[in-house]
C-alpha cells in the first residue's frame, strides 16, 4: 500500500485547506500572494490542478524504471525554464478565471477525495510517470503532492493574513523530505516552528548566512522551486 504516513498527511492537509478556503470571504480570494502575479484564487487553482495529476498518472500504464527520488523531482532542468514557468502561471490563472470560487473549491474537494480513494490499496512502489516524464514510485510522488499542499497553503494563509493551518501530519512529511531526522534540531537552531522552518527552507523567509550554514550542516536537501 502507499505509505500510511504519506496518505494520512495528504488527506489531513487537503481537508485543512478545503476548510480554510470555505471560511474565506470572497474578497480575500483576490488578494495578492508571494507568488506574483497570482492571487489567492490563482495559487489555489494551481494547487488544485497539481494534486489532481495523480489520477491522470494512475490511469496510464506503469513506466519502466529506474525511478527518480522525490528530491530529484525538484531538479533544475527544463521544468523551471522561463517559458515553462510562464505557462504554469498562465494556466493557473485561466483555470481560476473559468470557475467561481465555490466551483473551484468544490472541484478541489472532489479531486482530492478521488485521489485519496485511488491510491488506497495501490502499492506504494507502483511506478507512475510525472508530467515531466520522470518515472517515480507512487509514494514518492504523493510526497510531492503533500509538499504542494503544505507550501502553497502557507502562501495562502500569509496572503489572507490568518494563522497557517499547516497540519502536523503534513509538516512531518515535508520536514522529512527536507531534513530527515534533523528537522527538530533545525527548528531549535532557527528558533522557529514547522511553518517557519518550511518557509526558510523554500525561500519564503530570507535566510541569514549563519542560518543557511546551520541548515547546510544539518544536511538539508535544497529543492529547486519555481520563482
Amino acid at each position: 500500500m502507499i505509505d500510511t504516513e504519506v496518505g494520512v498527511a495528504f488527506v489531513a492537509e487537503a481537508t485543512a485547506l478545503t476548510g480554510a478556503l470555505r471560511a474565506t470571504p470572497l474578497a480575500g480570494l483576490d488578494r495578492p500572494t508571494c507568488c506574483p502575479p497570482w492571487t489567492v484564487k490563482d495559487e489555489f487553482a494551481h494547487t488544485a490542478v497539481a494534486i489532481s495529476r495523480t489520477l491522470e498518472m494512475l490511469a496510464l500504464p506503469a513506466p519502466p524504471g529506474p525511478p527518480v527520488t522525490t528530491a530529484a523531482y525538484f531538479v533544475a532542468d527544463r521544468r523551471f525554464e522561463p517559458a515553462v514557468d510562464a505557462a504554469r502561471v498562465d494556466s493557473a490563472q485561466r483555470f481560476a478565471a473559468d470557475r467561481s470560487p465555490g466551483e473551484l473549491i468544490d472541484w478541489f474537494e472532489q479531486q482530492w477525495h478521488a485521489v485519496a480513494a485511488a491510491v488506497d490499496g495501490v502499492p506504494g512502489g507502483r511506478l507512475v510517470t510525472t508530467r515531466h516524464g520522470d518515472p517515480m514510485r507512487l509514494t514518492d510522488f504523493q510526497i510531492t503532492r503533500v509538499f504542494e499542499l503544505a507550501v502553497h497553503g502557507l502562501d495562502l494563509a500569509d496572503a489572507l493574513g490568518v494563522p497557517p493551518w499547516l497540519t502536523p501530519e503534513a509538516a512531518a512529511v515535508v520536514e522529512g523530505l527536507l531534513l530527515g531526522p534533523h528537522a527538530p534540531r533545525a527548528r531549535r537552531a532557527l528558533d522557529t516552528d514547522s511553518a517557519g522552518l518550511i518557509r526558510y527552507a523554500t525561500g519564503r523567509n530570507p535566510l541569514t548566512a549563519p542560518a543557511r550554514d546551520t541548515l547546510d550542516r544539518l544536511d538539508i536537501t535544497w529543492l529547486t522551486l519555481a520563482p
